[in-house]
């Protein structure tokens, strides 16, 4: 500690960002500083009572430091190395790729709208990106309805090229064609311009233009026009009817609530559009060991830095440590004014009261939640006979249908949630033939010898999905390589039996196989019965999930390999270009030229070979 002292003692009096490493070497906490000599020394100062530094301080082991020219510049580094390092005692707002955005690809001729990650969000500045939004299934039933009620394309861009005959889709009225050119560019701009504004949350202004449109085409006995356009009203009030909380200011604006009780916070974000409430969502922070103003200005600059969209307000329930820096970052951002205020009265603060009650009822549900997931893994201690409470479930699947591409699943589930950081896929290398033990067994062993290298913690409980068998191949890994501790058990699918052709199947509950016991048990009491479903399901998606992948892809480079004339080299430029063998089959000779390095007769081996087999098909 004395050596730690000397060294923050040697830091410069700059603006910049301190790491906080532990004996391992892992980055354990991520600071910024006006001055970091002084920011930093506090760490190591007996007279700072606070509650993080007094945690802190006996897990660092290490410091390192970056400085930078102004205190901004340290905020968005700060907030970059949070994302990257994902520090364990830093506030963590969930990996980004959980939340989707809706993007509209305006850098395209005829723009479509797509559903993507915040990363690939933000590879196009062109391209107009709205969201985050916290449920998966919510903003694809908003593509969805949007699909049917604006007339935007479903197919990628470069089929544009392939396409003689629109898809089924234009002869349902759910799209315009503009790949087999039955829409100008004009005509599809206008409808794009219309969703866009409703996207912005201009509704019912649109509401009152496509009515003046369709009146204006009943005048000219365009009916069937202006049924499509009635349609379309009648969709859009349809939404803006389930999105009927409203206030009287048309802006875009945030509003924050924050409710913590011990070793667990929620924010919960309101998101109006154009004066609507479009959104509402909490985010669970746990053992947030901060105090409140720091661990909601972490949680906001976490959230806002590199969005695409930030709104004009952001209403916050009290002050956050580094406010003012926040804002400013914010403004440079968006490139216009962006207010980030505490109101103290009126009905801005009576948002964020809202805001609030939402999250007080949001910690109050994920308390009950925790103490389900809590009740189950008591019970599967109970149940299994564990050594101690499996916060840390790893479950292992094979997926072999009969091919040589076999492959193994592990999933992690901590305090009973995924924890899909920790998921890992293995290809079987070593065994050719279809032997789901010694498969297993090839998992296992990679797994754990890996983890002995790398002196990684072990899991409480491995679950293998399987019978007796598997849990013996498990049982002799561990042994042979050491390690004690960790509990194992085999769960088998149920099974539907009956005594004759005639009899009514019935199913035959899940069986658990314990070591050293020859009966297997069931689990028949909930949570805990849901919870190992639940487990062993993941497992076994994430391992087809990865087969059928590798199966698209070998059947992929099979078709390919048996064009005449066609070397690995072209293979692969064809591949690439086009993405997928449906793509090139469709491919006429003018695209099949733009690939690098195909000739003429290349062309015409190629075409010859789909030809052949569309008339054998």
């Amino acid at each position: 500690m004395d050596a730690l002292a000397e060294k923050a003692a040697g830091l410069p009096s700059q603006p910049g960002v301190y790491i906080f490493k532990d004996d391992k070497g892992q980055v354990i906490y991520v600071g910024k500083a006006v001055n970091l000599k002084n920011r930093v020394r506090a760490y190591f100062n007996e007279t700072d009572e606070r509650p993080q530094i007094q945690f802190l301080r006996p897990r660092i082991k290490d410091i390192e430091f970056v400085v930078t020219d102004t205190e901004k510049e340290a905020l968005i580094l700060e907030n970059n190395l949070i994302r990257k390092h994902q520090p364990r005692y830093n506030i963590r707002l969930r990996d980004d790729k959980s939340f989707l955005y809706l993007k509209l690809t305006t850098s395209e001729k005829f723009p479509r709208l797509i559903l993507v990650r915040r990363g690939i969000a933000r590879k196009k500045n062109q391209d107009m990106v709205f969201g985050p939004f916290a449920s998966a299934r919510a903003v694809r039933e908003t593509v969805r309805l949007l699909q049917n009620i604006f007339p935007v394309l479903r197919c990628a861009t470069p089929r544009f090229h392939f396409r003689d005959r629109p898809c089924v889709n234009y002869e349902m009225d759910r799209c315009p064609a503009a790949c087999a050119g039955l829409i100008s560019e004009q005509a599809y701009k206008q409808g794009i311009d219309q969703l866009v504004r409703f996207l912005r949350g201009e509704g019912k202004d649109l509401v009152s233009e496509l009515e003046a449109e369709m009146n204006a085409a009943s005048e000219k006995t365009e009916f069937e026009k202006a049924g499509r356009i009635r349609d379309r009203i009648q969709a859009i009030k349809d939404t803006l009817e389930k999105q009927k909380v409203e206030v009287n200011a048309p802006v875009d604006r945030d509003v924050i609530g924050y409710h913590r009780e011990a070793d667990r916070a929620v924010v919960f974000r309101l998101g109006y559009r154009q004066g609507m409430l479009i959104i509402g969502h909490p985010y669970l922070i746990r053992n947030p060991r901060l105090e409140d103003k720091e661990a909601l200005g972490s949680f906001l600059k976490q959230f806002y830095l590199g969005q695409s969209f930030i709104p004009k307000e952001i209403l916050l329930p009290f002050a956050i440590e580094d406010q003012d820096l926040l804002k400013s970052s914010l403004e440079d951002q968006a490139k216009r004014q962006v207010e980030v205020s505490v109101p103290e009265r009126g009905e801005k603060r009576a948002m964020v009261e809202l805001a609030h009650t939402n999250a007080k009822q949001a910690l109050e549900a994920s308390a009950e939640k925790e103490k389900l997931r809590a009740d189950a893994l008591q019970e599967l201690k109970r149940i299994f006979s564990l050594k101690k409470v499996p916060g840390w479930i790893e479950c292992y699947d094979i997926s072999n249908l009969g091919e040589k591409l076999a492959v193994g699943s592990m999933v992690k589930f901590l305090d009973g949630e995924p924890d899909k950081s920790g998921y890992r896929r293995y290809r079987i290398k070593g065994i050719d033939t279809q032997n789901d033990f010694e498969m297993m067994r090839e998992v296992l062993f990679r797994r754990f010898k890996r983890a002995l290298a790398e002196e990684q913690e072990m899991p409480d409980l491995i679950i293998l999905d399987g019978g007796k068998g598997q849990l013996n191949i498990a049982l002799e890994v561990l042994k042979e390589l050491g390690i004690r501790g960790i509990d194992a058990v085999a769960l088998a699918k149920e099974r539907e039996i009956g005594k004759a052709l005639s009899d009514k199947l019935e199913k035959k509950p899940e069986r658990v196989y314990l070591p050293g016991r020859k009966d297997p048990v069931r689990i028949k009491r909930e949570p805990a019965k849901s919870l190992m479903t639940r487990i062993r399901d993941e497992a076994h998606r994430f391992a087809i999930t990865y087969h059928r992948k590798l199966r698209r892809k070998a059947f992929t480079r099979s078709i390919i390999l048996e064009i005449p004339g066609i070397g690995p080299k072209k293979q692969r430029a064809l591949l690439k270009f086009f993405k997928s063998v449906k793509k090139i089959r469709e491919a006429n000779a003018d695209a099949l030229s733009s690939v690098p390095g195909i000739s003429k007769s290349d062309i015409d081996h190629i075409r010859s070979f789909f030809s052949a087999g569309d008339r054998h098909n």
